[in-house]
């Protein structure tokens, strides 16, 4: 595809697809989530869903999918009752648009907070808890996403190292972490829309490193040829 429409035109489809639809295709059949879990929907943790080596919802939460889904229904239903009394292009304009931009931001801090040319993949039998922590990424978000994001771009190696930090914390864990660990903690300066673009375009697909078995990094090569 990038070979016949061009480096550029490909990394804006990548933004397009990741951020307009990477959302509701994790949701609805588990696109991005990895083997482990096979497909799996949001809403029906059944048959045909749920059928990796583990699963999403274990029994214990299977319930309370269900119960989820019912305040699902319920939302359906007052959107479409204001729709009645207005319009569905109110509607939209109110509730679709907002909601379609938190998806867009959500997917976006995920995929830049995890994601970039130099970080490494492992698997199974190579992971470990300190690699998973730490192989994240700190950016530079301007200080009123920041603010109204609590710090968790700015901030998220330690978001890893430990959830359970309050967020009003976040900023001074996060420099104790890199005074203790400056070849640890990851952080890359780049503009948020210039790394945004350099991962669409270059981080595709994998391949393994020969002399370090179970770890993977992306193909630059094969991303400027195909």
């Amino acid at each position: 595809m990038r070979e016949t429409i061009g480096e550029d035109a490909f990394g804006i489809v990548q933004v397009a697809l990741h951020l307009c639809i990477g959302w509701p295709a994790y949701i609805l059949w588990g696109a991005t989530g990895g083997p482990k879990y096979g497909a799996t929907n949001h809403f029906w943790p059944y048959a045909p869903f749920n059928n990796g080596e583990a699963e999403l919802f274990p029994d214990s939460q299977k319930l309370k999918v269900l119960i989820s889904d019912l305040g699902i229904f319920v939302m359906f239903a007052i959107l479409h009752y204001s729709a009645k009394a207005s319009s569905w292009t109110s509607v939209f304009l109110i509730y679709g648009l907002p909601y379609l931009f938190v998806n867009m931001w959500l997917v976006l801090y995920t995929w830049l907070q995890h994601t970039d040319v130099d970080v490494p993949h492992f698997d199974s039998k190579e992971f470990t808890w300190a690699k998973g922590a730490f192989h994240t990424i700190d950016r530079p978000y301007s200080p009123l996403i920041n603010f109204l994001h609590h710090n968790i771009g700015s901030t998220h190696v330690a978001h890893h190292v430990n959830s359970s930090i309050p967020h009003y914390h976040a900023k001074e864990v996060t420099n104790l972490l890199r005074n203790k660990y400056p070849d640890l903690c990851l952080y890359d300066p780049t503009p948020i829309v210039e790394a945004t673009f350099r991962i669409a375009t270059n981080c595709v697909s994998v391949k393994k490193i020969p002399e370090k078995d179970g770890m993977y990094v992306f193909d630059l090569k094969k991303a400027k040829t195909n």
